[in-house]
Formats: structure tokens, C-alpha cells, sequence
């Protein structure tokens, strides 16, 4: 009888070790599907990658090593109702990916509704994850009082220490992109991303502040072509339709100007980039945005495998929005480095 449980227990093993494992690679596949990008395409030498890589391993450990000193973690309904939840939230995820769900038309802070439901529940995945370790590794170092209660609580906590490396981690790639110089040349091409619209069609500070340094740029001859681009918002007119009229309204001598207006994402902007312009090997792409977004630009462009420069508009900003903004791009960040959305 002993015997047989030693067996059951081995096979559950060896099931929840394959079940990570497998999570792993879905989650791969997930992430290059997302982006559009066929899985030949997958390199490891990605911040994001490499972060789904170590927290699968710090799990696998601490199940092999909870085995190993006879902890009797796995077999506990709460260890398999959140690997169930893992399950459950990885498979609705994807399921939303694929499907047309019925949340465009809605928009919280500038971020479309069906956008906001994947990534919440990308976010439960990993937070159910996150709770899996926890309760393994503090199982592991005895802590038997309140474990689940202190997984979830140390989950969040762990969450939040993420942002704010990420957070850090704009901060300090932004400093670094301010002093970048250019060379004249015809190939140069400077792409506008796409930034909020006020009402009237009225283009927003950082709208605005974009098309100012790409009118800089090629009046400099640092660039030989501007591309707008940007969908809309419903009720307004197209970011590049606005961002184009401002500059119009500005009479100045640019002669060389198109629109793209269907892109509704930094992630669209970035494949739009790669199937269009980057086609052309003999193109230069310099990508123009606020200081803090281009770092998440640099992000997705080298998970695309494509090389791009980049020139930080001269916005400026209070202190309070400059943190704001910089909050909000550390969480779109955190959310593409492990989801690839």
C-alpha cells in the first residue's frame, strides 16, 4: 500500500514537472504568435524570454528539491487548485487571442478593452505561478503557518518589486538616448508613432512634440521621409490624420510625407515597420516618440530581430506626469517582457 502511494506520488511528480514544462513552451509559442512571428524566429537572447526561462526553473527546482526532502507540497489540494488555475488562465489567454472579443469599443486610460482583458489574464497566469513558487519554496524552508496566505501576499509584493525594476530600467536607458547623433543621408527614414488626440482633433503635447522633431530632423536632412502613423480613437480622427494636419499647419517645407492609419498599437507600429520599410534593407528606420516609450520601442524591435535607431522628441513634462507616464510605460513593458502584448 505504502508502495503504491510512493508510485502515485512519483507519477504526479512527473506529470506537474511536464505540465510546467510544457506551460514554458505554450507560453513561447503565445508570446512569437502574438508578435505575429513564427516560432524559427525565437531567441533566447531576450530579457523577456529569459525571465520565463528563470521563473519555470525556480519552480521545477523547488519541486525536485521539495521531493527530494519527502515535503508533501504537490499533493495538497492547494498546490494543484492553483496549478489548475494556471492551466485555466494560460489556455483563456490564448483562447482571447484568437477570437474577436467584444471589448473594442471600450477605452481606459487610452488602451483598448479587449487589449486590457488579455493582458489581465496573461497577469492571472503569472500571478497563479508566482503563487505555485511561493508555496513550494516556503514549504521547502519550513514555513508551515499561513503558507498560502503568505504566497499570495508575497506574489503581489513580488509583482510589484518587477515593476519597479522595470521602472529603473526606463529610467535608465532613457538618459542614454538623448545624445544620439545621425547622419545625413537619403535612406533615413523617420517613423512617427502614434500618440492621444484631444478633443477637436486636437493633437496632444506628445503628438505634437513628435511631429516638431521629425520636422527638425528633416529640415536638418537627417532624415529624407516622414511616416505618420496611428489609428483612431472612436469619435476622433486618425493619430497620423492629426499629427499630418498639424503639420500642415505649421507651413513648412516638407514635401516627402505619408500616413499609415491602421495601427492601433506600439506592437502594430513596430510589425507595420518591420513588413514595410524594413523590407528595404537599404532603409535606415529612426523611430520618433517621447523618451520613456522609445525604450519599449528598442524592446519589441529586437524581439522582431529588426534594427532600428531611435530619436526622443524634446517633450517636456511636470514631474508628477513624467512619473505617471513613466508607471504606465514600466507596466506595458513588464506586460510585453512576459507576454509579448
Amino acid at each position: 500500500m505504502v508502495k503504491n502511494n510512493k508510485n502515485k506520488v512519483s507519477l504526479l511528480t512527473l506529470f506537474i514537472i511536464l505540465a510546467i514544462i510544457l506551460d514554458l513552451f505554450f507560453l513561447y509559442f503565445i508570446k512569437y504568435q502574438n508578435q505575429n512571428l513564427s516560432v524559427k524566429e525565437f531567441n533566447l537572447n531576450n530579457i523577456g524570454n529569459i525571465i520565463n526561462l528563470l521563473f519555470t526553473l525556480l519552480l521545477l527546482t523547488g519541486i525536485i528539491v521539495s521531493q527530494f526532502l519527502k515535503k508533501d507540497v504537490i499533493n495538497s489540494k492547494v498546490f494543484l487548485g492553483f496549478l489548475f488555475l494556471t492551466q485555466l488562465f494560460l489556455i483563456g489567454a490564448y483562447i482571447s487571442t484568437i477570437v474577436n472579443l467584444p471589448f473594442k469599443g471600450i477605452y481606459i486610460f487610452r488602451q483598448n478593452g479587449n487589449r486590457l482583458f488579455i493582458a489581465s489574464l496573461f497577469t492571472l497566469f503569472s500571478f497563479s505561478n508566482f503563487v505555485l513558487l511561493f508555496i513550494v519554496w516556503l514549504s521547502i524552508i519550513k514555513t508551515n503557518n499561513i503558507v498560502i496566505l503568505r504566497s499570495i501576499v508575497n506574489s503581489a509584493i513580488l509583482m510589484f518589486i518587477i515593476l519597479l525594476l522595470t521602472f529603473l530600467y526606463i529610467v535608465k536607458k532613457e538618459a542614454g538616448l538623448s545624445n544620439r547623433q545621425f547622419i545625413k543621408s537619403r535612406q533615413n527614414i523617420g517613423v512617427v508613432l502614434g500618440a492621444a488626440v484631444w478633443s477637436n482633433n486636437k493633437p496632444s503635447p506628445s503628438l505634437a512634440a513628435r511631429v516638431d522633431k521629425a520636422i527638425n530632423l528633416y529640415e536638418r536632412q537627417k532624415i529624407s521621409k516622414i511616416y505618420l502613423t496611428g489609428s483612431n480613437a472612436p469619435g476622433e480622427l486618425a493619430e497620423s490624420e492629426v499629427a499630418l494636419n498639424y503639420l500642415r499647419s505649421l507651413r513648412r517645407n516638407i514635401r516627402n510625407v505619408s500616413i499609415e492609419k491602421k495601427t492601433t498599437s506600439t506592437n502594430e507600429q513596430i510589425s507595420f515597420i518591420k513588413k514595410v520599410l524594413y523590407s528595404n534593407k537599404k532603409n535606415h528606420i529612426i523611430v520618433i516618440s517621447d523618451s520613456y516609450h522609445l525604450v519599449r520601442v528598442l524592446e519589441i524591435s529586437k524581439f522582431q530581430n529588426i534594427k532600428i535607431d531611435v530619436a526622443p522628441s524634446d517633450l517636456t513634462q511636470s514631474f508628477g506626469s513624467s512619473i505617471i507616464n513613466k508607471v504606465r510605460e514600466a507596466l506595458a513593458l513588464t506586460i510585453f517582457w512576459f507576454f509579448a502584448i
